[in-house]
């Protein structure tokens, strides 16, 4: 699912949007009003006592806050603020009326702007858990899909007509591969569901980054073979890290899943030390993507955002392999090697 909103940099209070696109008009109309305003109890043009105007002013600076972007909404704030003290020497507004209108429509700007974009923020946290939300059930449905339609498929057919009981013996291996499929799946899904809701426990040793990749060559040889596809992998970094074994684990089975569907012959991974952190990558010569539809992060890898095929399908395990790779202060990258892709994991280590 999506990252967090980070919290806005105090610049971010005078770089919001606002409702209103049409922000010349709008301001030529409330400067337009506040001249007005003035002239007319400069001139004396009523009957009503001149500081009624000051709650109007007040409704047009907040008018402004509320629709203009920041800064022509300040321009508009500076015009009210100039209007007191016009009005104060021009002899129409005692000293403290003229003084109460300005620090009004001080308090009024200051906690306008806290208040507009604190709305504002709201609604951008908003809309991108409803987007994460969104995405999540989409890779959710599209992984869950498979398994279920394979097993369904597989009974449907083995029920169809009497058989041999050896094709009723493959039958119900298929209906428990895909079985074995769909309970990964949903311990990927519960997992990303436990990271969102902050209670994703780590279980954190101390662990040698070699002995994962040994691991990992031992789990992936098999179906390297199967897919008639090389598989290397590098043990030689002598890095140790501090993390969750099964949850790292299933962060590199999910990369090289990635990259196997996808290698026309070949898949490595490699581990080494670099600036105090664990770099591991895996590479396959799968083609890439062209030039002009690289992705530059993993997230729109995972998303699929305008690119080619290749990316299709991979939603669900990359965003398990960014969470768990967030939750050990680490972060994956992507590089683009010529005919092929590599996915960078950098951890943070203890010890070399």
């Amino acid at each position: 699912m999506s990252e967090r909103p980070r919290p806005a940099p105090l610049t971010s209070l005078f770089s919001r949007a606002r409702p209103v696109r049409g922000t010349t008009g709008m301001v030529v109309l409330v400067v337009g009003t506040l001249a007005v305003m003035g002239a007319i109890t400069v001139f004396e043009f009523v009957t009503p006592p001149d500081e009624t105007f000051g709650g109007l002013t007040l409704l047009c600076v907040v008018a402004a806050l509320w629709l203009l972007p920041p800064w022509p909404a300040l321009l508009i704030s500076a015009v009210a603020l100039i209007q007191p003290a016009v009005l104060e020497t021009t002899g129409q507004w005692p000293v403290l009326t003229a003084d109460f209108q300005f620090i009004a429509v001080a308090v009024v700007t200051v906690f306008g702007i806290v208040a507009v974009n604190a709305l504002g923020r709201v609604g951008a946290e908003r809309e991108a858990l409803i987007e994460g939300l969104t995405r999540f059930t989409a890779d959710a449905a599209h992984e869950l899909n498979s398994p279920l339609s394979a097993i369904r498929v597989a009974a449907e057919v083995t029920l169809r007509h009497p058989r041999e009981p050896e094709r009723y013996v493959a039958s119900l291996q298929q209906i428990r591969d895909q079985a074995v499929r769909l309970s990964v799946l949903t311990e990927g899904l519960l997992l990303l569901a436990r990271r969102d809701a902050r209670a994703l426990v780590l279980r954190r040793v101390p662990l040698s980054v070699d002995d994962l990749m040994e691991e990992l060559y031992d789990r992936w040889r098999g179906p390297a073979e199967r897919a008639q596809v090389s598989f290397d992998v590098e043990r030689d970094s002598g890095a140790e890290i501090s993390g969750d074994a099964v949850l790292l684990g299933r962060l590199l089975d999910n990369l090289v899943d990635n990259s196997m569907r996808y290698a026309r012959t070949r898949v490595s991974v490699s581990s080494r030390m670099e600036g105090g952190a664990c770099v591991v990558g895996v590479e396959d010569d799968g083609g890439g993507f062209p030039e002009g539809a690289r992705p530059a992060t993993v997230e729109q890898l995972r998303r699929g955002d305008r690119l080619p095929a290749r990316s299709g399908g991979t939603g669900l395990g990359l965003s398990i392999a960014l969470a768990i790779a967030a939750e050990h202060g680490g972060a994956i990258n992507l590089e683009h090697p010529i005919g092929g892709l590599r996915t960078v994991v950098r951890l943070p280590v203890t010890s070399s």
